[in-house]
Parts: structure tokens; sequence; C-alpha cells
């Protein structure tokens, strides 16, 4: 497939974050984009044109063919919460906690991503490692969540965590038992897909069940998306 490229555009907003480096707000014509000085996308507005192409529009259109109901849900990387917003029209009365370690992702989503029209949803800027080793220092608890999406690998600026057995499974303990983990990993080079490849190897080992796209249809982006259960048919919920 290939994306036509229009000229007009705006850049409407940019920051410089410790934690992603430059970034960019650009309004096209189109729909709006959050951006890394990497050139990777990070955030896409819910009615931009080719967003059922990519990544969010992939990674949703799977989940709620499985899921009818979803009551609580944890995103660990918000960036603009293309997710987020997503699960709040589509489930209505979710309740969402997102993890951000880096809080200029605030102020990005509420006044460049209509955040702050959103209820029931709780942003906590911590690194997700260690939340994830102390869940109950953050009022979170084992089985609580019906959903959870690890987008912490999709930006290539963001370090990578060094201990992905251990991750996986300290995100496992927080999920109910029918419950639903999508992992989003960047896989744009050989090297990164291969790396992400080994993730999916260690989550086959904590998860009977594994269903894995390749999604690489926007210009500059090429996603590993995994969801993972225990459920052995993840069709039946």
């Amino acid at each position: 497939m290939v994306i036509k490229m229009y000229k007009e555009s705006k850049v409407i907003f940019s920051t410089s974050s410790e934690y992603n480096g430059n970034l960019q707000v650009i309004d096209r014509s189109y729909g709006r984009e959050l951006v890394s000085d990497k050139g990777v996308f990070l955030s896409l507005s819910v009615n931009h044109k080719y967003l059922p192409y990519g990544l969010f529009g992939v990674l949703s259109k799977e989940l709620f063919k499985k899921r009818d109901s979803v009551k609580k849900a944890l995103i660990v990387g918000l960036a603009g919460g293309t997710i987020p917003i997503l699960l709040f029209q589509k489930y209505p009365g979710i309740e969402i906690t997102s993890i951000e370690i880096d809080p200029v992702m605030n102020d990005i989503f509420k006044y460049f991503f209509s955040g702050d029209r959103y209820e029931n949803h709780k942003i906590i800027n911590v690194d997700a490692n260690y939340l994830l080793k102390n869940p109950s220092k953050f009022g979170i608890y084992d089985e609580e969540f019906d959903f959870i999406l690890l987008d912490t690998f999709s930006s290539i600026s963001v370090s990578e965590f060094k201990n992905y057995e251990n991750f996986f499974k300290n995100v496992k303990k927080l999920l109910r038992k029918d419950g639903v983990l999508g992992v989003n990993m960047i896989a744009e080079t050989d090297e990164l897909y291969e790396r992400g490849q080994k993730n999916v190897d260690t989550l086959s080992e904590i998860f009977k069940d594994i269903e894995l796209n390749l999604v690489c249809k926007m210009i500059g982006n090429a996603n590993l998306v995994v969801l993972a259960s225990d459920k052995l048919n993840l069709w039946q919920f």
C-alpha cells in the first residue's frame, strides 16, 4: 500500500522532552499526529485517515473482536492517548489507568488530543518497571485489569527494559484470569524485529495463547503487535 503524503501540514506545538527528545504535534489535511525527532508516530488522532492501517487501528480492531466488554484497563505508555480514547469510545464506563514516565505527555494528551474530555482516567508519571515491581504503592493490585497494553517499546528513543521475563511476569500478575495483554514492539529494522521476536518467545512461555500481527502499513513505522492470554481461544470470551 502506498500512502500519499499531502503538502498541507502545520506544526502546532513543539517541545523537547527528557525521555523522548524533540516532539512535534502536526496537523495535516488527513489528521493530527504526534511525531518524535526519530520520525516515529507516537500517536494519531482517532479521526486520522490512516489510523485503521497502522498499529493503533490493527490493535484496537483485534481487541474489539475478542472482547465485548472491558471494565478496567492499564495502559503502559500514554503518549497522545490514541488507545485510551479508542477504548473510551468502544467501552462506555471503562476505567483506565495510564502509566507514562514522561510528564510532557500529560499536557500533549490534554490539550492536543482532547484528553480532558474523558472521565475515569488516571495518569501516573513513573517508570513502568518500578511500578510493576511495587504496584500496591500506587493503588494497583493483582488480577485487577481486563486488558493491559504495553506500548513502551514503540519509540526508538525509549530505553528497553533489560529483564523482559520478569517484566512480563509482573504484568501478568495484574491481569484477570481471562484478561488480554497487548504488546507493541517497533520492528522496522532486522535487529529490532529479531529483538521483538525474542520477546514473543518469552511471552509464549508465560501465556498459553499468542496472536501475532506484523503491521507495516504506515510510512516510517513497522510494528509487531502481540495479543496474549491464558484463555486457550482468544476468540471465545
